[in-house]
């Protein structure tokens, strides 16, 4: 990053609200990474299941928040960034710490984490399209890069802290433990957001909901350089990170 961006990014951590929003980001990004590891630990270890098991629980939370994701995005412009990052987390924290109570008291079921977890894929598609549209009603328009890039970073960083806490903690206090950290991590980063005061978001008038979908998905098929990247890196992570996630 270059070293004005990277200064700028910094000065912005002063701003209650971007330090509020940062804070949040990186909690969240650090316990969402525990999830897919501490999955496995849950399924083989605690419930003595079988690695096609796996697989199935890691399928239904990627194919719920897929189904959710256009969904979540319109809402999010719809409605409030705000309310809707609050909401998503809050109910992430309910999902997380269910499958870990679960696991806890020894009464968990494959059933119940498929159902669990796949709400959570659901709260997922939710926060991700409200967090990142939150931003710009954060930070000025002159700061974004700034903002974006350092937001980037320490996610990235979160995201490789959170994945190797949860192996050691799946490994020796067990998965339970591991997903009741996530759980917490999502009501901490619902009360930092909170205390978020945005400036006002422009909303979508006088169209429905239906048609704003059609609409995006015209927009979003009328440029061949922006499906086809899309669909490339579909392929992708479809191989990428079915292998990691499950290894």
């Amino acid at each position: 990053m270059p070293a004005p961006i990277w200064r700028d990014g910094l000065a912005l951590l002063r701003e209650p609200g971007f330090a509020r929003l940062f804070a949040a980001r990186l909690i969240s990004a650090a316990g969402s990474a525990m999830t897919p590891i501490a999955l496995p630990f849950a399924v083989l270890d605690d419930l003595g299941g079988r690695p096609s098991q796996v697989g199935l629980l890691i399928a239904a939370g990627s194919l719920t928040q897929v189904a959710m994701q256009l969904f979540a995005g319109a809402l999010a412009d719809r409605g409030s960034r705000r309310r809707q990052m609050i909401g998503a987390d809050l109910l992430a924290a309910g999902a997380q710490g269910a499958i870990a109570i679960l696991l806890l008291s020894g009464h968990a079921t494959f059933g119940a984490l498929l159902a669990l977890h796949a709400l959570c894929g659901v709260t997922f598609a939710l926060h991700f399209p409200a967090a990142v549209g939150l931003v710009p009603l954060v930070v000025e328009r002159d700061r974004l890069q700034a903002a974006n890039a350092l937001l980037s970073i320490a996610q990235a960083t979160a995201f490789a802290v959170g994945a190797t806490a949860a192996g050691i903690l799946a490994a020796t206090a067990g998965a339970g433990f591991a997903l009741a950290i996530d759980a917490a991590s999502f009501a901490a980063s619902a009360l930092l957001v909170a205390g978020i005061r945005p400036s006002e978001q422009l909303r979508s008038q006088g169209t429905s909901f239906l048609r704003e979908l059609r609409e995006g998905f015209r927009e979003f098929t009328a440029h061949t350089w922006l499906w086809t990247i899309v669909l490339q890196f579909t392929f992708m992570l479809m191989a990428w990170f079915g292998a990691w996630a499950v290894l």
